[in-house]
């Protein structure tokens, strides 16, 4: 169908979470057509699921074939991502974090 744009898995950096993207008529991604809650953030549109790590591709690959995907499924795919595997794709790299900070809240925590 001319003129209907396809729906695409994308991911949200800024608030962590997952979404959609819908290409133009031309059936080009840009990141205005991303779900209208991420306007203005920065966004990735997954490619072939067998780029990405096991996680990511079991659960890209679930999502595309319309299959259930398990509270474990989603888990191994958050960590994936919380463990870098999307930041390549990143124009603003995360920061590392402050190892005296994180110290300092663990002492509290455990206090």
């Amino acid at each position: 169908m001319r003129g209907v744009g396809m729906m695409e898995i994308g991911y949200c950096f800024d608030c962590n979470e997952l979404n959609y993207a819908i290409t133009n008529k031309n059936g080009v991604y840009e990141r205005a057509n991303m779900s209208n809650n991420h306007v203005g953030h920065e966004q990735h549109v997954f490619g072939k699921p067998s780029d990405y790590c096991a996680p990511i591709c079991n659960v890209l690959t679930k999502l595309q074939a319309c299959l259930p995907i398990s509270h474990n499924e989603m888990i191994l795919f958050k960590l994936a991502i919380d463990l870098g595997e999307l930041d390549r794709y990143r124009t603003q790299k995360p920061e590392e974090p402050d190892v005296d900070n994180q110290r300092l809240l663990f002492e509290e925590v455990q206090t």
